[in-house]
């Protein structure tokens, strides 16, 4: 009766704070003029704090739930005593932890994974399990920390969205929302990636940000435009946040995903996507113009989108070469195929306007008018200057000539 009557005492100091608009604390309690019973009382006429989000997941297997209430009164509801999830089959408990004033789960499609995000009256935080193995990882921000305090997941929109999934053993990603916008608080997107590490749930997260690029076009040939998205991956260092990598997505005008590319700053992931315009058709053009220690392989992709999103390839080109003169493993410089090669997709850049490029050798490109000049013809950047070669890049010559005469020059400076 000791602690009851102690506890007991507190009662009207959280009475009073909930007529007045305020929030109750965790425990607090008040009965200096009604006692034990009317607390009693206000705990039997206060909802138990609800389990929101989906209960069951996808496959039927589990069941999440709340089990019982406690005897704590907190910002208008009473938290239940357990979150607990269970084999619907057999009912056996697979997890449990304690209730909160906030609970929601949002199950992976898969139902391998899922998000339970709780909280109570000024926090909030995000909890992801693994259902083989029943581990879980608490979501942090990019940088290690957790989610600020006063900062919530919204409350009018889904909080979170599982993507990926495009072969059978990738795993899904959580899109998480945090922060409600406006005068609640600036919303931030973060890239949930899950993963076992010997045994173990771990999680890496990344900021995301999206720009709707504000050309409109029509790859799949329907007669409706698509949406054209470029998403951007985030990863904190020393000095703030760097590029990850890069996301080009084209949704149906109703938000239907249809088709997807990326590209990453590292040597790897270097990638570039046009919007291609032929006979007022539009069409996606990939380009990859690349060099590894002096050997080449430029090629190009055009293609449109089908219903489903698969690439109706148009037209495709490539040509291999090397700048490697001397070299004891062999060389390949063909002038007249490298220039049959830049005129073709030069030809087609004539059309185009960039959407996406990670490339060293598109640096500086005019995204309206899109050219590739070559940048080791004509800028000297991997040749010797012109003194000391004797050769210059000349306008007045075409392409090809150009190319014969570096040849011829770089042919001559391998026998020296």
């Amino acid at each position: 009766m000791e602690r009851k009557q102690i506890l007991g005492v507190l009662l009207l100091l959280a009475f009073t704070a909930a007529v007045i608009g305020a929030d109750a604390l965790w425990g607090t309690r008040d009965a200096l003029q009604e006692g034990e019973n009317g607390y009693e009382e206000l705990l039997s006429n206060t909802p138990v704090a609800e389990l929101e989000g989906e209960s069951v997941s996808p496959d039927g297997r589990f069941e999440a739930r709340t089990v019982g209430k406690t005897d704590n009164y907190v910002s208008g509801v009473v938290p239940p005593e357990s979150i607990q999830f269970v084999n619907r089959e057999t009912g056996e408990v697979l997890w449990e932890e304690q209730g909160w004033v906030t609970q929601s789960v949002l199950w992976s499609p898969d139902s391998r994974y899922l998000a339970l995000t709780y909280g109570a009256r000024t926090w909030q935080a995000v909890k992801f399990i693994e259902t083989d193995t029943w581990t879980s990882w608490d979501f942090t921000l990019p940088d290690g920390s957790p989610i600020p305090e006063y900062t919530f997941l919204p409350a009018d929109q889904p909080w979170g969205t599982w993507i990926g999934k495009d072969v059978p053993e990738e795993d899904y990603d959580l899109l998480l929302t945090v922060g409600r916008g406006g005068d609640e608080g600036e919303q931030h997107t973060y890239r949930c990636s899950l993963l076992m590490d010997g045994g173990q749930l771990a999680g890496n997260t990344l900021e995301q940000t999206t720009e709707v690029l504000s050309e409109a076009y029509d790859f799949d040939h329907d007669g409706e435009p698509e949406v054209t998205e470029l998403v951007t991956l985030w990863a904190p260092d020393g000095d703030g946040e760097q590029v990850s990598w890069y996301e080009l997505h084209v949704r149906k005008a109703d938000g239907t995903p249809l088709w997807s590319d990326w590209a990453a700053p590292q040597h790897v992931g270097w990638n570039s996507i046009f919007a291609c315009t032929l006979d007022g058709e539009d069409n996606l053009l990939r380009y990859h113009p690349t060099m590894y220690q002096g050997c080449c392989g430029y090629n190009y992709q055009l293609f449109s989108l089908d219903g489903s999103g698969g690439e109706s390839v148009l037209q495709q080109n490539g040509v291999a070469f090397d700048i490697n003169w001397g070299s004891p493993l062999g060389h390949d410089f063909d002038p007249a195929a490298i220039a049959s090669f830049m005129e073709d997709i030069n030809g087609l850049l004539s059309h185009s306007r960039l959407l996406l490029t990670t490339d060293d050798a598109l640096e500086g490109i005019d995204p309206a008018h899109p050219r590739d000049d070559l940048w080791w013809l004509t800028g000297n950047d991997v040749c010797l200057s012109a003194d000391e070669t004797g050769y210059a890049y000349d306008e007045t010559c075409s392409l090809e000539e150009n190319l014969q005469r570096f040849d011829a020059v770089m042919t001559e400076l391998a026998r020296q």
